[in-house]
């Protein structure tokens, strides 16, 4: 093979790579910004709905 066409190939799938990306993080953040507008998802990952009972709370 030529060095033009490995240079081709590894630029499409650089790009290819980039745009699989950028679409897989747009369908988290959906998800995520509609779970949360949805009550699902609270402050922090792992918490209860009511954060009344958290340690991190300073007087």
């Amino acid at each position: 093979m030529s060095g033009g066409t490995t240079t081709g190939l590894l630029c499409g799938g650089v790009v290819l790579f980039a745009m699989l990306l950028l679409t897989i993080i747009g369908l988290l953040g959906r998800r995520a910004r509609a779970g949360r507008l949805a009550g699902r998802y609270t402050s922090r990952p792992g918490n209860s709905s009511d954060n009344s009972s958290s340690s991190m709370g300073g007087g």
